[in-house]
């Protein structure tokens, strides 16, 4: 995104402090966005002496990112000069915590999280962030009351169980054969299970989220 705001042509020499106003301004609007969101701008070099632009411009600096440690590029096209800022992004995001000690096997229900602000953006990588990625999980292991909620903590609910009867669907462009079968194993939605058909025949196929065992065709 590129946004140009004119600044009067003082002096012969542009004014530093004016493009830093302009490069805050700019990231400012590229924020307004974003709920939670801080940054910190470096300073030109005052030692620097570039020539009066009627028409300066910013822009993110070539293959830098709105987030984290980034740079902005203020600009003039006539006469032709360009000039770098550090920018460091911050965000205040939320994480899931389980509000009461949870067991391996428990499938977790709106009441077992909650959100709350993570205090160290390093934590982000795999604290989930959204009550969905956790409601009708299960939990893969125990955990207390107040830990954070990861990501290889929780897995799809058991939906399939050994030795239980399931349907087998074989779905082509023109068709869908249906059969039925017993499980040899317990399944989760997209898992490969292997199933025993009346014939004795083991066939596998991918659990869905019914229940049911699609197979390739």
């Amino acid at each position: 995104m590129l946004c140009s705001f004119c600044l009067p042509a003082w002096a012969a020499n542009q004014n530093l402090g004016q493009l830093e106003q302009l490069a805050r301004r700019f990231v400012q609007a590229e924020l307004s966005q974003r709920s939670g969101a801080s940054f910190r701008l470096g300073r030109l070099d005052r030692r620097l002496a570039v020539p009066n632009c009627p028409n300066p411009m910013v822009a993110w600096a070539d293959g830098a990112a709105p987030g984290g440690s980034s740079f902005v590029d203020v600009y003039c096209i006539d006469p032709a000069w360009r000039l770098r800022l550090a920018v460091t992004i911050n965000e205040a995001r939320k994480g899931l915590v389980l509000t009461h000690p949870v067991h391996a096997g428990d499938t977790l229900s709106a009441d077992d999280v909650q959100l709350v602000p993570v205090p160290d953006p390093r934590m982000n990588r795999d604290v989930l962030t959204d009550p969905s990625q956790a409601v009708g999980q299960t939990m893969s292991s125990g955990a207390a009351a107040g830990i954070w909620l990861r990501s290889f903590m929780v897995r799809p609910p058991v939906v399939v169980k050994m030795n239980q009867r399931v349907k087998v669907v074989v779905a082509g462009e023109d068709f869908s054969v249906e059969a039925e079968g017993i499980a040899t194993a317990n399944g989760r939605a997209g898992d490969v299970l292997a199933v025993r058909m009346p014939t004795g025949q083991l066939v596998r196929g991918v659990v869905g989220a019914d229940g049911s065992v699609s197979l390739p065709n």
